[in-house]
């Protein structure tokens, strides 16, 4: 169809103009975008992130097995800002309300100074060498099946210009994990927009 791939090519050009960086007088454009998926939500991921956090996503959500695009195309995508410690997190469901959990992965940015980030930090750096994901980030990973008790979910853990990121999926996509990592340590980040409503806060 013309108009999804219209209103992509301005997402891209819009992301990548508001994100243009001055290195030397001379300006670096960064063109990824994050996946379809999160598109009808960016305003609300912008708006609701706390003062001084950027979000991270990548430009492609990757799973194995079923995960097809037409079963990615059908995720549902919850936001969950936090003030207190500041974070946000964009979590990726099978289901909207069930009595069974229907979580896939989740993408969290924390401050920093956030002690339970610090504590995810360092038990990762523990268990883990680290990972390139771009120039000067190393992550970590830290497959779920190693945890004591033991959990269905892997993570990598990193830091980048003073904020904390994680990626955390099924233990069996520890590739597409990682490809995920990299993906959004590399794309240019979301940055917050102040509204009315948000000053209201």
């Amino acid at each position: 169809m013309i108009y999804p791939r219209l209103r992509r090519y301005c997402l891209a050009a819009s992301v990548a103009l508001s994100t243009a960086l001055m290195v030397g007088g001379s300006a670096i454009k960064a063109a990824a975008i994050p996946d379809d998926i999160f598109t009808p939500h960016l305003a609300k991921i912008s708006q609701g992130l706390p003062p001084n956090l950027v979000m991270r996503l990548p430009s492609q959500i990757r799973l194995s097995g079923p995960g097809d695009r037409d079963f990615i195309d059908e995720l549902i995508v919850k936001v969950f800002p936090s003030q207190s410690p500041p974070g946000m997190t964009v979590g990726l469901f099978t289901c909207d309300i069930s009595p069974q959990p229907c979580l896939i992965g989740s993408f969290s940015v924390d401050s920093k100074d956030s002690e339970s980030a610090q504590i995810e930090l360092k038990k990762h750096q523990a268990a883990a060498a680290p990972i390139k994901l771009a120039e000067g980030v190393r992550g970590y990973f830290l497959p779920g099946p190693s945890l004591k008790p033991a959990s269905r979910f892997s993570s990598v853990i990193w830091e980048q210009n003073g904020l904390v990121y994680t990626v955390s999926f099924f233990s069996g996509e520890r590739q597409n994990i990682l490809n995920m990592a990299y993906s959004m340590a590399n794309n240019p980040p979301i940055n917050r927009v102040v509204t009315r409503q948000t000053m209201a806060r």
